[in-house]
C-alpha cells in the first residue's frame, strides 16, 4: 500500500507557514494563535478522511480512523506540532504528518475496498489512532514532553499549578483562558477543548494500546554522515537537568578594580566551561552536556553581574553516567563558586532514565527494512519524544530519517524530500502489518 509523497510534502509545506517567525525558523508555541492554525488544518483534513477527532482537556488531539471498532486494541502513531523559538520546520510536525499520511492512505483503502467486504472492520483486526501530543518541547512551561506526561499518568493534578510560563501564568490557567483563540468555521471539531481541566480525560487505557510509533528527523549527523535512509531506534538518551543560581556583588564596571570582585556571569562561564571539560573526557564519546538557557541581572553593559541563572543537562543512555557526569558538574560549580566567593545555588529542574525500546517492534522493523533493501542503521537518540513516556506500557518504536548537516531546532533544519517520502513509506508498512 503507497502513500502519497506529494500529499504529505504539500502538508508539510502547508503547516511550515504558521510560525510567529516568518523567514526566521517556525516558532510556534503551544495554546497560541498559529498552533490553532496548524490544529485546525490537521483536524480539517482527519475530518475530510472521515475520521473520528477528539481533543482532551490538555488539549491533546486523537483522531480515529473510521473503521475503528469498539473493544479493539489499538496500534497508535503521532508526535507534536509545538516548536521551540526559531526553530525548523520538520521537527515534530514530520511524525505528526507521517502519521497522517497514513491515516489518509487507510482511510482511502477502506474505502475502495468496502464494496467487496461485508465489515468495513474485517479489513484490519486493530484500531489505528493518530494522536498530536501537547507541549512537547516545553517552550512555554519549561517541561518537555507535558502532554503524554498527562496521557500516562506521570504527571498528575498538582503538576497543572507547578508548570508556569516565563511571565508565572500557571499551566492550569492557560487551559481555562483559551477563548482568545477562536474556533474553527472549517471544522467540526472545536480546536480546543474549553471545559474545566479533567485529567480523567486525558488519562488513557494503556491496556487498550496494543503499539506506539513515532516517526522524526534525527537531530544528528550521523544518518546523512554515514549515509543510511533510515534510522531504527533501539534506545532513547535519558537526562538530567539542573537549574543553577550563582549570586554575586553587582558593582560599577568601570570603578571596581578586578581583584575586588565578585562576577556572577565570570564564575557561570569557569562553570560552564568546567562541565564542558569533563563530559567531553567521556571514554565512550556519548556522553554529552548542555547549558541551554542563561538569564544575567542587571544585563547593563557598565555594570557587574550581580545574579546569573542557567540550566545545565547531561544526557547519556546509560543512567549510571548519567548521574556520574552530573555530579562531577555540580561539584566542579561549587568549587568555582567558592573559589569566586559568590553564591551558588542549585535546583534539580528534571530527569528522565535512558529507555530501550521494543525489541519485538526492532526486529520487525529490522525485517522489513532487509525484505525492502533498504540501507538502515540502528541507532540511539540523543533527544527525548514523547514515544519514550508511552514507551514504559507499551511496545514502543521510533523511525529515524536523515537532518542534513546533522541541524535541528534551528532555520536551518531540512531533510531531502525522498527521505521524507521514504520514512513515512516505511512507517506506513511498519503499522499496515501492525494492524493485521
Amino acid at each position: 500500500m503507497k502513500i502519497n509523497g506529494s500529499r504529505l510534502l504539500a502538508n508539510l509545506h502547508s503547516i511550515s507557514k504558521f510560525t510567529d517567525t516568518p523567514g526566521e525558523g517556525v516558532t510556534r508555541f503551544s495554546y497560541s494563535p498559529q498552533e490553532a492554525r496548524a490544529r485546525e488544518y490537521i483536524i480539517k483534513r482527519a475530518e475530510a478522511a472521515g475520521c473520528d477527532v477528539k481533543v482532551d482537556t490538555l488539549q491533546n488531539i486523537h483522531i480515529g480512523l473510521k473503521s475503528n471498532r469498539p473493544g479493539r486494541r489499538t496500534v497508535m502513531a503521532g508526535s507534536h506540532i509545538d516548536t521551540v523559538q526559531n526553530g525548523g520546520w520538520l521537527d515534530g510536525i514530520y511524525g505528526v504528518c507521517g502519521a497522517l499520511e497514513v491515516m489518509e492512505t487507510l482511510s482511502e483503502h477502506i474505502a475502495d475496498a468496502s464494496s467487496s467486504v461485508t465489515d468495513e472492520g474485517d479489513i484490519l483486526n486493530y484500531n489505528y489512532q493518530l494522536t498530536v501530543f501537547a507541549e512537547e518541547e516545553g517552550s512555554n512551561f519549561g517541561s518537555t514532553m507535558t502532554g503524554s506526561k498527562f496521557m500516562v499518568g506521570l504527571y498528575n493534578e498538582p503538576d497543572l499549578d507547578k508548570l508556569m510560563d516565563g511571565s508565572g501564568r500557571t499551566l492550569r490557567d492557560a487551559l481555562k483562558n483559551l477563548d482568545n483563540i477562536p474556533d474553527s468555521t472549517e471544522c467540526r471539531t472545536p480546536l480546543y477543548n474549553r471545559s474545566d481541566v479533567d485529567l480523567s480525560q486525558v488519562r488513557i487505557d494503556l491496556d487498550n494500546v496494543k503499539s506506539m510509533f513515532e516517526l522524526h528527523i534525527e537531530q544528528g549527523p550521523v544518518l546523512a554522515r554515514e549515509g543510511y535512509q533510515v534510522g531504527i531506534v533501539n534506545c532513547i538518551f535519558g537526562m538530567r537537568v539542573i537549574e543553577v543560581t550563582m549570586s554575586g556583588v553587582g558593582n560599577h564596571a568601570g570603578a571596581t578594580p578586578m581583584a575586588e570582585r565578585h562576577d556572577a556571569l565570570c564564575a557561570a562561564a569557569e562553570a560552564i566551561l568546567a562541565a564542558e571539560s569533563l563530559v567531553s573526557a567521556d571514554p565512550n564519546k556519548r556522553a554529552v552536556v548542555t547549558a541551554g538557557h542563561i538569564e544575567c541581572l542587571p544585563n547593563q553593559s557598565n555594570v557587574i553581574p550581580e545574579t546569573v541563572k542557567f540550566t545545565l543537562e547531561v544526557r547519556d543512555n546509560d543512567n549510571d553516567s548519567i548521574n556520574t557526569y552530573m555530579e562531577k558538574c555540580i561539584q566542579a560549580i561549587c568549587e568555582v563558586a567558592e573559589r569566586r566567593q559568590v553564591g551558588c545555588e542549585i535546583r534539580e529542574h528534571s530527569k528522565a532514565a535512558p529507555f530501550n525500546l521494543s525489541d519485538r517492534i526492532i526486529d520487525d522493523m529490522q525485517k522489513r527494512a532487509d525484505a525492502e533493501k533498504l540501507n538502515y542503521k540502528v541507532m540511539n537518540s540523543g533527544a527525548v519524544h514523547d514515544a519514550c513516556m508511552l514507551a514504559y506500557y507499551v511496545d514502543t518504536g521510533m523511525i529515524f530519517v536523515p537532518s542534513i548537516n546533522g541541524r535541528s531546532h534551528v532555520p536551518e533544519e531540512d531533510t531531502d524530500e525522498k527521505d521524507l517520502v521514504a520514512g513515512a513509506q516505511f512507517l506506513m508498512d511498519t503499522i499496515l502489518d501492525e494492524l493485521k
